[in-house]
């Protein structure tokens, strides 16, 4: 178990008391005194022992009353049956020592007073300090079972033997094997894990093998995620990791020891780098195999603790008093002005100007702020306010004044001074530094008067104007880095190899077939080839197989397309049989051919067409949506074909200019089975972009879900698709009770409903991060989008196709390049409205304004008037959001503002919402003991 950066404490029952003097010499004097000396820690908890007064003065055959009378500064220290105890927290640093007076009462009436001089002893760590760069959010809600300070998300790629690549999410908790330990004056986390499981143990020692014993990641703000994996040997061993706490490994055990930094409350992505060279093994399936890591990445989300809650597990009781803060991470008070010490209960007699706004960035050129002058504990007499002009404001008698500075300019920056003289002729001076030096969101310029629309997450400077994010360039970070580059201002030059796309946002390699690692310059290991050698090589023979295409080169004397046909020797034929062969067998072949030929060319045809059907949709995939195309193994849509005579058709169940949706009736198995039946009207290329989005997107769900029934519980089924017959068709399960939408508006608004429809949400919730595991995104995550089966089960649908179905106030018509588009300009994301590109975070925004809708019972959404694209993008930037819906419960109301912020990469998880709406049906029901969804 490591213990790094222990520190050096005192024992907390370690206490001495020593007899100095004792002035009265005569045994039956009235009245004598007794002079002691205590040490003390200051990290000593309530109820700790001082000294004994009954001890010292000899009486413990006689009852004595014990009482101090002088000297306990604020109550630190209590007396019960005369032994002197620790009350309440010391701080060396408020108060480094007491002179305490105890009055001694013996039954006889003797007197006797002694003074008990406490040295308060400090000692190093303590108390922990509130560090301000890693100061924990608060969570809001009831304490939950499985609280947990942050939350660690891991993704990763590898080339794993026998499969080919192969992705990893998954979140991170402490588990029964996992020690930690909190460097209590910063902001780290020290984790230690030590795996019991043979399969881990396998893997340890891999990378032990490997010689890759140190992991290191960064982030952009050059915080390091390290870790180190040590072995045992045949004692304990001791190693120093990153500072002076030791590190204990046991014998023939492995330990990863490691270090997690905590540098904000927003959410912290660390890239590691890996050495190509390494190979661990890892298992898939039950069954062994040898795994190159690619990519690996962590993202480290602070969520914080509920509300008097600290620690890792925020399974530690706050102390602070007085409205001080708790840090969420070593439990230090943050304290009120007025107060001091360890949990902020000692007054602290001082003078203090509180602002408001109290964040200092929220204040801007243009802006308000009001400044407080505060007395505390004092006696004031004057106050005198000193503004940065040298003007100066006097009060008489004042214990409280404030300042009111509207329209802030750069004059109005400087130090404002509040000087407070006392009734007893002390002078307190407090100061506070005024620099407002931004303009406020979406504005630019010296006076903060012109407008700065930035696209695609760009934010506004007061004097540069927009300041790109990494990936973006232009005057409104309209234009993509070039080929080539990435990264802020574009400034780095990208590493793919073998024509490797890369990403403009970090540089990342997207590898063309038959390539892997981190710069796609490794060809896929041997059986595998194509892209992300996801395809098993079928060469027999000892046969070296094409990493990019399959194809075999074979070895003598095998031959053929798989070099499974022996080649045979033509020299051991007589002449005359190899001319006479080939003729007798064209004349056979020619009196065949002429039989068979139209079936052979019709059946080719038909072959070539799928072929060429399947890799049509993929090519205009690629054009909207690449990693969705990525994630479809050849053959996709062949394999989801079915025959129109097994489907019969019945009633219409929606219309629009360009799809149409019928229930039908399809044989699967021998049995029939209810289906809602997609059909594409036309064959313009935006309705067919539209079916190949979702036909891609449900068949990548479906197979790429580890379910046995494949697909998920709360995305609409897949059946199958029509597409070698007209009108093309996508096959669904029918949802029995029909749209959310129709649902809300047919129903009355008590709160009990609003707690139904909740189920529904936490539903779609728990689709959204299907799809975020599998990097899709939906594009229109709304009421109109989701079905609710028979058995009450809400399905995230229409991933493509459904948007001429509804009113024309729905759907926005905007142009974008050639084409006409329908957008939901409503629902979408801001980012999404400035670059028409939707991603699993504007899926979030969108799933905010679902829960909008949920609790207007389907109104829909409105800002109060008719907004065009361009306006709607200028009332986001500057903060505007749809307005809490009448009784909507305010919780619920901060869940979808929560969704709603502008910078994507804050906006919640979908396990995260899962657990919010949870808490929010709990709360409006408290019946709910369990969630039923």
């Amino acid at each position: 178990m490591v213990r790094p950066n222990e520190s050096k404490t005192l024992n907390m029952g370690t206490t001495t008391a020593i007899l100095v003097l004792l002035v009265c010499l005569v045994p039956d004097c009235a009245l004598g005194t007794l002079q002691l000396s205590a040490t003390v820690p200051e990290n000593a908890h309530a109820g700790e022992t001082v000294t004994s007064v009954r001890l010292n003065l000899k009486e413990d055959r006689e009852e004595v009353r014990c009482d101090i009378v002088d000297g306990n500064k604020n109550g630190r220290f209590r007396v019960t049956d005369c032994v002197v105890q620790v009350a309440r927290p010391l701080d060396y640093d408020v108060h480094p020592s007491y002179n305490l007076t105890v009055n001694v009462t013996g039954s006889s009436e003797r007197h006797q007073q002694l003074f008990v001089d406490v040295q308060v002893q400090d000692v190093e760590g303590y108390p922990p300090v509130y560090n301000d760069t890693c100061e924990m959010p608060i969570r809001s809600g009831p304490m939950m079972s499985d609280d947990f300070l942050f939350n660690i998300k891991v993704t990763g790629e590898a080339m794993i033997e026998g499969v080919g690549e192969m992705s990893v999410s998954r979140y991170f908790t402490l588990d029964y094997d996992t020690s930690h330990t909190i460097d209590y004056n910063g902001c780290l986390v020290w984790v230690t894990y030590t795996p019991w499981h043979t399969y881990d143990v396998d893997m340890f020692q891999s990378i032990w093998d490997s010689q890759y014993h140190c992991w290191n990641c960064f982030n952009d703000a050059g915080s390091v995620l390290q870790g180190q994996v040590f072995r045992g040997g045949t004692e304990f061993i001791r190693v120093y990791y990153s500072g002076p706490r030791p590190v204990h490994v046991l014998n023939n055990i492995f330990t990863f020891a490691g270090s997690i930094p905590l540098s904000s409350v927003k959410r912290n992505n660390f890239s590691c780098k890996l050495s190509e060279n390494v190979s661990i093994l890892q298992v898939i399936a039950g069954k062994r195999h040898t795994a190159i890591p690619i990519r690996l990445e962590f993202e480290i989300q602070p969520v914080g603790c509920p509300p008097n809650r600290y620690g890792v597990l925020c399974d530690q009781n706050c102390t602070c008093e007085n409205g001080a803060r708790c840090h969420g991470l070593n439990g230090a008070c943050k304290c009120q002005p007025g107060w001091q010490g360890v949990v902020c209960d000692i007054p602290h007699r001082t003078v203090a100007i509180i602002a408001t706004p109290g964040d200092s960035r929220r204040i801007y050129i243009t802006g308000s702020v009001t400044l407080h002058c505060r007395v505390f504990h004092l006696a004031a007499e004057r106050m005198t306010w000193t503004f940065p002009n040298k003007t100066e404001k006097w009060l008489q008698d004042a214990h409280e004044d404030r300042v009111q500075i509207h329209n802030i300019q750069s004059e109005h920056n400087g130090t404002y001074i509040c000087t407070v003289l006392t009734q007893d002729g002390t002078v307190i001076n407090a100061s506070y530094e005024l620099q407002a030096v931004a303009c406020p969101p979406g504005k630019t310029g010296e006076s903060c008067g012109e407008d700065c629309v930035c696209s695609n997450g760009g934010s506004c400077d007061r004097w540069a104007g927009c300041v790109c994010p990494p990936g973006w360039t232009g005057t409104a970070c309209q234009t993509s880095c070039q080929v080539g580059t990435y990264g802020q201002g574009c400034s780095s030059r990208c590493s793919c190899q073998h024509d490797a796309i890369c990403s403009p946002t970090d540089g990342r390699c997207t590898c063309t077939a038959g390539w892997f690692g981190r710069h796609c310059s490794r060809p896929c290991l041997a059986g595998r080839y194509g892209l992300k050698c996801w395809q098993a090589c079928a060469c027999k023979n000892n046969a070296t197989c094409n990493h990019v295409d399959g194809t075999c080169a074979c070895a003598p004397p095998w031959t053929g397309k798989w070099c499974d046909v022996i080649e045979t020797d033509t020299d051991t034929f007589p002449l005359s049989l190899q001319i006479a062969l080939p003729v007798a067998l064209t004349l056979l072949v020619a009196a065949i051919l002429m039989f068979t030929l139209y079936k052979r060319n019709k059946a080719r045809h038909a072959a070539q067409e799928e072929r060429l059907e399947e890799t049509r949709a993929i090519l205009e995939l690629r054009s909207m949506e690449d990693d969705l195309a990525q994630s479809l193994q050849p053959g996709w849509l062949n394999r989801w074909e079915r025959s129109a005579d097994d489907l019969t058709l019945d009633e219409l169940v929606g219309l629009g200019a360009f799809a149409q949706i019928r229930r039908g009736q399809l044989r699967v198995a021998g049995a029939d089975v209810t289906v809602a039946v997609k059909s594409v009207r036309g064959e313009d290329r935006r309705c067919y972009r539209a079916f190949c989005r979702e036909v891609a997107a449900l068949i990548a769900v479906h197979e790429n879900n580890h379910d046995q029934h494949g697909g998920h519980p709360n995305i609409v089924k897949l059946f199958g698709v029509v597409t070698k017959s007209s009108p093309k068709c996508i096959l669904l399960e029918f949802a029995a009770k029909g749209e959310l939408l129709v649902i809300l508006k047919e129903q009355p608004r008590p709160n009990g409903s609003l707690v139904m429809f909740l189920s529904y949400a936490v539903h779609i919730s728990r689709a959204l991060s299907e799809l975020r595991n599998l990097r899709i995104a939906h594009g229109d995550v709304a009421a109109r989008n989701v079905l609710v089966s028979g058995d009450d089960v809400a399905k995230l649908a229409d991933f493509g196709l459904a948007h001429d179905v509804y009113t024309t106030t729905t759907y926005v018509s905007t142009v974008q390049g050639d084409a006409d588009e329908l957008l939901p300009l409503k629902w979408m994301a801001l980012e999404s409205l400035e670059s028409r590109e939707f991603t699993c975070e504007s899926d979030t925004w969108s799933f905010g304004v679902l829960l909008w809708e949920i609790a207007a019972f389907g109104e829909e959404p409105s800002y109060q008037r008719h907004l065009s694209c361009p306006k709607l993008v200028g009332i986001l930037r500057q903060g505007v959001r749809l307005e809490r819906p009448p009784g909507c419960p305010e919780k619920l109301y901060n869940v979808m503002k929560s969704c709603w912020r502008e910078d994507p990469s804050v906006r919640p998880e979908p396990e995260e919402l899962e657990r919010k709406l949870t808490e929010c049906r709990h709360e409006m029901d408290p019946r709910l003991v369990r969630d039923l969804e």
